[in-house]
């Protein structure tokens, strides 16, 4: 019985710790990650929250390439930040790519790490405006992102500077593609700097062609084949458009660039 009762209690006194330990490594994860938000992303203590009933606001061009004449177009992003529960919402019609909410999420998550803005109690809605079923989510990353750090920071877009890349979970900006494209109606749309991800502001292209050769008398032939080509984006848009372009790296590299 002595024996019974030993183990009963060893078993008590294991189970006591266990709870103990669960609860203690909970404590620090509260005291180095912050309590969580209504979306499961832990707040940390460095980000600051917003005023109760602050709605903010911010607007930047997006581009895009049609799909049926490869032509670059121009959209616009609109960002509003609302009390909430920490919700990201996509507001278009007609829908977009389906990663745009991903990308959505991201961005958000980036803009308030990087402006240490609490967001867990707000709601943030994104609205693309006309083409916007032309918008991608990942090459509009890099635009969704900067207008989220413009509405957090009060700092305006500057209305002459647009962009183009994805943004990534670390704040880099990634690759796209159509970028020339992009280029060319950002210039028609009166941009004088164009921001694109570092390294695709050289383009490589590959120029046709084709030789023709006879192998038999009154017969012959074409071999095509295709030449890769180099272009400096910035030489050539600031040489018929009269717009820079200039290659950025990271998400604090853009801003520095657009917001006023």
């Amino acid at each position: 019985m002595a024996r019974h009762y030993a183990r009963r209690n060893g078993l008590i006194l294991a189970a006591a710790i266990m709870l103990l330990t669960f609860a203690s490594g909970a404590f620090v994860g509260y005291l180095v990650f912050g309590a969580p938000s209504p979306t499961g992303m832990a707040i940390a203590p460095t980000l600051q929250p917003l005023a109760e009933d602050t709605i903010l606001t911010s607007s930047a061009r997006v581009l895009a390439v049609r799909g049926d004449t490869m032509k670059g177009v121009v959209s616009h992003v609109f960002a509003e930040i609302r009390p909430g529960r920490g919700r990201v919402l996509i507001n278009t019609n007609p829908f977009v790519e389906p990663d745009t909410q991903q990308s959505a999420e991201t961005a958000v998550n980036v803009a308030q790490n990087r402006t240490g803005t609490a967001l867990g109690d707000r709601d943030v809605i994104i609205t693309f405006g006309n083409e916007s079923n032309l918008v991608g989510g990942p090459s509009a990353g890099g635009a969704m992102t900067a207008v989220l750090m413009s509405a957090l920071t009060g700092m305006p877009v500057n209305s002459s500077v647009a962009i183009t890349g994805t943004i990534e979970a670390d704040g880099s900006i990634g690759f796209v593609g159509g970028v020339f494209e992009k280029a060319e109606a950002a210039a028609d749309d009166g941009v004088k700097i164009f921001l694109v991800p570092k390294g695709e502001e050289i383009l490589t292209y590959y120029e046709q062609h084709v030789e023709e050769r006879e192998i038999a008398p009154g017969f012959y032939i074409q071999q095509v084949y295709y030449v890769p080509k180099q272009i400096d984006l910035d030489n050539y848009t600031n040489t018929n458009w009269g717009m820079r372009v200039r290659g950025v790296r990271t998400i604090e590299e853009a801003a520095a660039a657009m917001l006023a």
